[in-house]
């Protein structure tokens, strides 16, 4: 035989409770150990390098590609030479 419904109910409404004043505990700790190594609340926010991307993107270019070809099929020296110059 087992547990009957209401016994059920009333252990899952403990567990319940209980869950929940660890939960208020878990951020009060939380609260408390970001106020003292001064951790904001605020989620972090990746940078976006967007000036970066936009420079990319025109290398991709259909009217790029003779040119990437033939830069590819050059010989190391004078890629070398043309990267110096370019940076």
């Amino acid at each position: 035989m087992g547990l009957r419904r209401s016994e059920i109910d009333a252990r899952l409404a403990e567990l319940a409770a209980v869950d929940a004043r660890l939960a208020e505990r878990a951020k009060a700790n939380a609260a408390r150990y970001r106020a003292e190594h001064g951790i904001s609340d605020e989620p972090y926010a990746f940078p976006t390098y967007r000036s970066a991307e936009e420079k990319k993107v025109w290398v991709h270019k259909w009217w790029v590609r003779p040119f990437r070809f033939f830069y590819r099929h050059l010989p190391v020296g004078i890629r070398s030479r043309i990267k110096r110059v370019a940076t």
